[in-house]
This record gives C-alpha cells, structure tokens and sequence, in this order.
C-alpha cells in the first residue's frame, strides 16, 4: 500500500496547458506552410506572366524578320497597340497579302495576341505593347501588371512589369 500513497501524488497523463501550447505551436506551422504555399504559386504565376510576354515579343521579332525589308524602310517604326489596325482583307482571302500589308496583318495580330483578342482571355493582364527602332537595332517593349510586394504598404499590390526584346535585323 504504500507504493501507492508514492504515486497517487504525482500527476498522470498531459494537462490542458500543455495541449494548448501544443495547438499553438501547430496552428504557427500550419500557417507558416499555408503563406509558403500561397507565395510560391504567387511566383509560379508571375513566371508564367513573363514566359507569356517573352513568346509574345519574340513572335514580333520573327515578323519582323520575315518582313526586314518593309522594317527597315519604317513600318514598324513607333507601332503601338493602342493604335492597332484591323486586320486587311487579303488575310483571309486565298489571294494572300503583298509585303506592304503584311506589315498590318502583323501588326494587327500581334496587337490581338496581347489583348486576348483571338482566344477571347488576355494572354497578359492590362498588357501593352511598343515597337521602337533606331537604325538597324529594334526594341520591342511589352508591359503588364502582376502582383507584386509593395515595401512601402506591406502589403501585396498590382505592380507594372516590363520585357524589353533588343534585337538587330
């Protein structure tokens, strides 16, 4: 009997307080592998926005390309999507278009790309883009909004992002 009065004092199994601090200290991690998760789909996004911008600036470098003579006497020259021409009519006629038209038809697709014109949802959102050359060197600019980490406001904001595509014919 005596051995009994010895352990009948200590106490036997886990107390509330120390479930709580358990539950705590895993509510901490859980939330800490939740925010983890959150940013890395976060920047899996914002590189799927600059791959799409990047396929987008370089299919304007191969019309370009394809098409140097008309680029280089200046029908590319200070191009701007907002200023978009609609897309002739050779385009989709079986006659097919002469170099001075397929200066527009590049144009306007590439325009339509950028906006989501063709598949009807925007490959980049609020994107715009611009063609500049000087001489024979070529600078295609293209600019969108992704979300972004604003020190200033700690807090997550749509930041303007850019891809330049340098390029000499």
């Amino acid at each position: 009997m005596r051995l009994n009065r010895v352990n009948s004092g200590r106490e036997k199994g886990i107390t509330m307080i120390e479930i709580l601090v358990t539950l705590v200290i895993v509510s901490v991690g859980l939330l800490g592998a939740a925010a983890m998760v959150i940013k890395g789909l976060e920047s899996n996004r914002n590189a799927y926005l600059r791959t799409q911008a990047s396929i987008l600036a370089y299919d304007m470098a191969d019309r370009i390309r394809a098409n140097s003579e008309r680029a280089l006497a200046g029908d590319y020259d200070g191009f701007d999507i907002a200023s978009a021409p609609d897309l002739p009519g050779c385009y989709s006629s079986g006659s097919g278009c002469d170099s001075n038209t397929v200066v527009n038809v590049d144009k306007a697709l590439w325009a339509r790309s950028l906006i989501g014109a063709e598949e009807g949802a925007a490959m980049l959102p609020e994107a715009s883009g611009t063609i500049d050359r000087n001489g024979e060197t070529f600078d295609i600019t293209i600019i969108w909004q992704q979300v972004g980490w604003s020190s200033d406001d700690s807090e997550f904001n749509n930041v303007n992002q850019q891809f330049v595509l340098t390029f000499n014919l």
